[in-house]
């Protein structure tokens, strides 16, 4: 399991357009936007802390794409079926492929937040709820990432996906703008999906804005979508070898 981590990090790292997705175009624009939208300078932490927490979850979505791309390479090249002639189980091969993501996913919703506090005063009352709250994030991106990864045929999918995934968020959750100002319609289809009680969950610890739920309730609403992801991937999974032998 931990070589096929090893690897499966080295191959990140060098992936340059990670950096871009994880990083430069979040930071790029979360400033613009909290440069854009403020008034004064109480008005941009405010701005920033609603942008820093609502945009972590949008952009960390993005990981999707690498997950996809990574998966369906090692299915191309053959790397996948020469694993299925070893002892490797299949769990230690979810494991060995996933840790990296999570430590990605994590570490971008945790830099974010070290700018919004360093830069625009954004207070968190909890840093342990609030990390927390981030692992859990994590593990469901991950989960639902690696599902749609055993499901793709194409690289392409990843990008359609986690497009698709990022936008219908962005608008039905209030991660953009706050959650109670959006129509009736769009917060009755907002509650339902794990944007929502991600982001809540980050916003109970942000005292520079209101908002949010229980961390018991969120940790819970985030597991049972994580069990979600990993059950259709242990379902896809069987597919996904098909592919790879032939």
């Amino acid at each position: 399991m931990w070589p096929l981590t090893k690897i499966e990090a080295k191959k990140q790292i060098k992936d340059k357009s990670l950096l871009f997705w994880t990083l430069l175009l979040p930071i790029v624009t979360i400033t613009f936007m909290v440069e854009l939208f403020s008034r004064d300078s109480a008005h941009k932490t405010l701005v920033a802390s609603q942008l820093i927490t609502g945009m972590s979850i949008v952009f960390s979505t993005f990981i999707i794409i690498s997950i996809v791309i990574s998966f369906v390479k090692d299915r191309e090249k053959g790397m996948v079926a020469r694993l299925a002639s070893t002892p490797l189980k299949n769990y230690h091969f979810f494991l060995g492929k996933c840790i990296p993501f999570f430590i990605i996913i994590a570490s971008q919703i945790l830099l974010l937040t070290v700018i919004g506090v360093y830069l625009y005063d954004i207070q968190i009352t909890h840093y342990a709820s609030y990390l927390t709250v981030t692992l859990f994030i994590s593990i469901w991106l991950t989960s639902w990432g690696v599902a749609i990864a055993l499901y793709a045929k194409t690289e392409n999918t990843g990008l359609v996906m986690s497009n698709m995934i990022a936008l219908v968020a962005a608008v039905t959750c209030g991660l953009w703008t706050p959650f109670d100002q959006l129509p009736g319609y769009l917060q009755t289809i907002g509650i339902i999906l794990p944007q929502y009680w991600a982001h809540q969950g980050l916003l109970q610890f942000v005292s520079t804005l209101p908002g949010g739920e229980n961390l018991g309730i969120v940790v819970l609403i985030l597991i049972g979508y994580s069990i979600l992801g990993f059950a259709l991937s242990l379902v896809g999974y069987r597919r996904y070898m098909k592919m790879a032998r032939s």
